[in-house]
């Protein structure tokens, strides 16, 4: 899996940051016609009130036919990002955010405990809809430009 084009910067901007800064991080994806694009995000929201940094990669694969393969994958990319940093995170609030709605009429509650328990397995904390922003809004947002 490919990761951030530079770690390292993500990692010294989280440094950098004070403690009361939190990290997030999320991931969505958008089909096209022969591919799956995928948009990995870090945010981390500056002392936890005042605006926030957004470092992201964008990864296009052969179209990823089953619904449930394709959420699981924006899991494991979510949790690989969120593993590749947690040696700087320190004591600052941390969370893994999945773009998955727990709600039985929408087709991604059917990972949620899969998802849920592959993440805690991880020693990370998950979050779902409609408060995981990181996955559903920031990289939702980055799928559609990519």
């Amino acid at each position: 899996m490919p990761a951030f084009s530079d770690i390292e910067e993500v990692k010294g901007f989280i440094r950098e940051s004070s403690p009361e800064s939190a990290v997030y991080v999320g991931c969505d994806s958008r089909q096209l016609k022969e591919w799956t694009i995928f948009v990995t995000v870090v945010v981390i929201h500056i002392d936890s009130n005042r605006g926030a940094k957004v470092f992201w990669q964008i990864d296009k694969v052969e179209r990823i036919r089953s619904v449930r393969q394709r959420l699981m994958e924006e899991v494991n990319r979510a949790v690989y990002t969120a593993l590749m940093i947690a040696d700087v995170v320190g004591e600052r609030p941390f969370e893994v955010h999945l773009d998955i709605n727990p709600n039985p009429d929408h087709r991604s509650s059917v990972i949620v405990k899969e998802a849920v328990g592959y993440v805690l397995a991880q020693g990370l904390k998950p979050v779902l809809k409609p408060d995981a922003f990181a996955a559903f809004a920031v990289a939702d947002f980055l799928t559609a430009k990519a």
